[in-house]
């Protein structure tokens, strides 16, 4: 099933809009150009803080209206006596900077268009239980394919998480990639290298620096030659990781 929002433009039904009309929300991450590619600083909006809050409360209502028809569907499911045998994966295709940086949208290397939810349920998996392993979307190709008895399809770079799922290791991906036009990145625990296209590096320290506003790139040029090989490697074709 397939949801076209939370998505621009930020338009949910009133009875939903009504409940985060005053809602206090969470600071965006300010615009910084220092160490910036130039991509980004004239992608910005430019919106006051008064539009950004108006914009992350129809963010917020929108994303309960979705909440709510998901538990249609899960009503269903229960009533027909299917929820024992039935897997349910809950994600998304991409993200929301919603003002972070000064940026909407997505098609960017930070980490509010990037992260997105992964929540699965099903047989043989305990509740409750919170993994910070580094998953590809295309994990879940290898994964369906492996609760439906199916091999593993050929020549992709797929990882199935059933592993992670049944508690047998807490291991998945040591890195992982992501590309689109102007840029490619590799995101380990720790870092996160973007290579801008025709532009500066980006090397991020995610534990001290999780807003991502201190580019290291310049200072750490060991730390992006590592991880600019090892994202060569992912992306080069016949050595892929593949199980």
């Amino acid at each position: 099933m397939s949801f076209v929002g939370p998505h621009s433009p930020f338009d949910p039904p009133t009875e939903y809009a009504e409940r985060y009309r005053n809602a206090e929300m969470p600071d965006p991450i300010p615009a910084t150009s220092k160490g910036k590619p130039k991509n980004v600083e004239s992608s910005r909006k430019g919106l006051t803080e008064a539009e950004i809050l108006k914009t992350r409360q129809q963010y917020c209502a929108y994303i309960e209206l979705i909440d709510a028809q998901i538990g249609e569907i899960l009503d269903a499911v229960e009533k027909r006596g299917m929820m024992d045998n039935t897997y349910i994966i809950f994600t998304s295709d991409h993200g929301e900077m919603l003002g972070d940086h000064g940026l909407y949208g997505k098609s960017v290397a930070y980490e509010a268009s990037l992260r997105v939810p992964l929540i699965v349920a099903g047989p043989g998996i305990e509740g409750g239980r919170v993994s910070d392993e580094p998953v590809e979307l295309i994990d879940t190709n290898a994964t369906i394919c492996e609760w439906a008895g199916l091999p593993p399809q050929e020549n992709i770079d797929a990882q199935s998480l059933g592993p992670v799922l049944r508690g047998e290791t807490d291991d998945h991906r040591t890195e992982s990639v992501s590309q689109i036009r102007n840029f490619r990145l590799i995101r380990t625990k720790t870092y996160k290298l973007v290579e801008n296209q025709n532009d500066m590096n980006e090397l991020y320290d995610l534990e001290n620096d999780p807003n991502e506003l201190n580019n290291i790139a310049r200072e750490n040029p060991d730390i992006v030659q590592k991880l600019s090989s090892r994202l060569d490697e992912r992306f080069k074709e016949g050595a892929w990781l593949r199980g």
